[in-house]
């Protein structure tokens, strides 16, 4: 089981998640790279001050950051300009497109911050080797919004996991991101991939945000211009979390509580796990692909 490295999509967003969704992907991962962008998809800087305390936080794991490029995508093949609707889909898919490529394990997992896996399941169901048979796998998650306690019932295929050696990178640099990658793959794959249990081992916190943090990160993700996502968010913090994920239950006990996360002012200190890289040196490193 030793074959399986994760790559982690980071932004400070997500900085509620981030120590869980390591701690998790430990049970299981031979190598862990956490990937991070210098500023938010719609251009906006990133928080410094967050983005450096997560390096700090996490001496353990190898971070790349890398440079958001005001006028182009680090991919020569995709022509796309800052006016397209889909340009920040791209920039999100860069960041998977830069993991692939700064990882080197039999097999990828490639994570977003706030989906948090429960180690042990995920570790048990690697041990099967069910994987062993597919070239590519989308894993089902549960989904959340407004609480931890709030989960769909719908079960959504998010997380990709892909056998690196017959895995093109160029399939990641897609505006429908991992969905877009797994279709294009032309190997054996398989969807809806769940635990022994029958029941998924991810659960994905993408709305378990205060409302003023759910707002910023419609401001500034990769599907900002999908939906009047102002509207959904209002109407879902006034009592209809179904605006944002679909028919839901109330489950008694959350796996996880991001709210119990604060966000710490503590100084940063210094830190040597993260690599800053800008399309030169992606271009030098993916050449003999």
């Amino acid at each position: 089981m030793n074959n399986v490295g994760t790559v982690i999509s980071y932004c400070t967003n997500d900085f509620r998640f981030i120590s869980k969704c390591i701690q998790e992907v430990k049970k299981f991962s031979n190598q862990i790279t956490i990937v991070a962008c210098d500023h938010f998809f719609d251009g906006t800087p990133e928080n410094r001050h967050l983005l450096d305390l997560t390096y700090q936080m996490h001496p353990a794991c190898q971070f790349i950051e890398f440079s958001y490029l005001p006028n182009r995508i680090y991919s020569s093949f995709h022509k796309i300009s800052p006016n397209d609707p889909e340009w920040s889909k791209f920039w999100a898919a860069t960041t998977r497109y830069i993991g692939y490529y700064y990882s080197k394990d039999e097999y990828l997992l490639f994570l977003d911050s706030d989906e948090i896996v429960n180690g042990e399941r995920c570790r048990e169901w690697l041990i099967s080797g069910e994987y062993f048979s597919y070239e590519a796998l989308r894993i089902g998650s549960y989904l959340y919004a407004v609480k931890p306690s709030i989960r769909s019932k719908k079960v959504v295929n998010l997380p990709l996991l892909v056998k690196r050696c017959t895995f093109s990178p160029l399939t990641l640099m897609n505006e429908l991101e991992r969905i877009g990658a797994f279709l294009t793959h032309s190997g054996p794959k398989r969807e809806k991939v769940v635990g022994l249990d029958q029941k998924p081992f991810v659960h994905h916190y993408s709305w378990v945000r205060t409302k003023e943090e759910c707002l910023w990160k419609a401001r500034t993700w990769g599907h900002r211009n999908e939906e009047d996502w102002p509207s959904i968010i209002e109407e879902a913090f006034a009592g209809n979390p179904a605006k944002l994920i679909g028919e839901y239950e109330e489950i008694p006990l959350p796996y996880f509580d991001p709210f119990r996360i604060s966000f710490p002012e503590k100084q940063v200190q210094s830190y040597n796990n993260v690599l800053k890289v800008n399309d030169r040196d992606l271009f030098e490193i993916s050449l003999p692909i």
